[in-house]
């Protein structure tokens, strides 16, 4: 249901503006060309190659296959095919690739830190930002710690030590000790070996007890229990609020980000002091999980129509919903709105029609 209230409101405002530009001589306003793009295909004859990390591989799969049938007479063939040479003209990922030299660099979804944890008497672990960063420094050594217990009440946890897995990824280090640092809290690197190309492999057997920082989408492949981070207190309920790692965490988070846009592409910054807003569907924004960072969708050597038309089209389906089949998150509509511009540009602007 929430994915097709997101569509509905897109196309909504699209006709909207259709109506309201026919006719009108001034040049179309850009989000307003993105928005009115929705309903329509561009495509650019030839075949476009894409690389992605395998926690994606369904939703590249639903791009590869829905694309023929969408550019078909008299439009353009356009097709994509996915490659794992580091050659590609499209390239999703975190970081710039080291074979890629992007002309264009948009976000295309979310990606978290987690606080991965495995304990056989327990699903669910809440922690506030202090006790998190405690326990990660080594300062905090067993679970059944008092301060650990008294942010889980009416959770037995075990007499044994917690076991630190070492692996971090940078970007989900940084990204939750950012967030932490906001609360006052702040995690000492040095007990975490930082690795610049983590695997799934790091964090696929959880021993008993052990606890890592874990990129969400791993956590999620994996099936790894995600702890929820403690950001206060409700007055009036006098509960506990939580941040969880969920898709509304972390959606909610992704509308405090700001995009910017410049030559090269567009950035994210988060700011903590924007009210969050409540996705489609929903009457409040949930919690927002802050620790967050971009899946970027690099557009890689010549800047070609080809490429640039492939990209819009990935752009145009995630507002469709088709990365809830991975283990990412979906752009907020603002910025998703900002990335399709940005990737737009040399592309027929679509028409208003009456």
């Amino acid at each position: 249901m929430k994915k097709s209230v997101r569509v509905s409101a897109a196309l909504a405002i699209a006709t909207a503006a259709a109506l309201a530009l026919t006719a009108c001589d001034p040049p179309m306003p850009p989000d307003v060309a993105a928005q009115i793009a929705e309903q329509t295909y561009t495509c650019v004859a030839g075949d476009v190659t894409i690389e992605a990390p395998a926690e994606m591989a369904d939703p590249i799969s639903q791009w590869q296959l829905s694309l023929p049938t969408s550019c078909v007479s008299p439009l353009p063939a356009m097709t994509l095919t996915p490659v794992t040479d580091g050659q590609a003209d499209l390239i999703v990922a975190t970081k710039t690739p080291a074979t890629c030299t992007p002309f264009e660099t948009v976000p295309l979804a979310i990606e978290s830190a987690t606080i991965a944890f495995n304990l056989s008497v327990s699903s669910t672990l809440n922690l506030t930002p202090k006790t998190a960063a405690a326990i990660l420094n080594g300062q905090i050594t067993n679970w059944s710690d008092k301060t650990i217990a008294a942010e889980n009440v009416g959770t037995e946890l075990p007499a044994e030590p917690i076991i630190l897995n070492k692996v971090a990824d940078p970007l989900a280090f940084d990204s939750l000790n950012s967030w932490f640092k906001r609360s006052g809290a702040s995690i000492d690197a040095s007990p975490i070996v930082h690795s610049a190309t983590p695997t799934i492999d790091s964090y696929s057997a959880l021993a008993e007890g052990e606890i890592a920082v874990v990129p969400g989408s791993f956590t999620a492949a994996l099936g790894l229990y995600p702890a929820g981070v403690q950001t206060g207190i409700d007055k009036s309920t006098k509960e506990p609020i939580l941040a969880l790692p969920d898709v509304s965490g972390t959606g909610s988070a992704a509308t405090q980000w700001v995009p910017k846009s410049s030559a090269t592409g567009v950035t994210v910054t988060l700011d903590p002091s924007l009210a969050p807003i409540a996705q489609a569907g929903f009457d409040s924004a949930a919690t927002p999980y802050q620790a967050i960072y971009p899946v970027n969708l690099y557009l890689c050597g010549e800047d070609t129509l080809l490429k640039r038309a492939a990209a819009n089209y990935i752009l145009r389906l995630d507002s469709q919903g088709s990365l809830g089949a991975s283990n990412f998150n979906q752009l907020s509509e603002g910025t998703r709105v900002v990335s399709l511009v940005t990737v737009r540009k040399g592309l027929p602007e679509p028409k208003a029609t009456k």
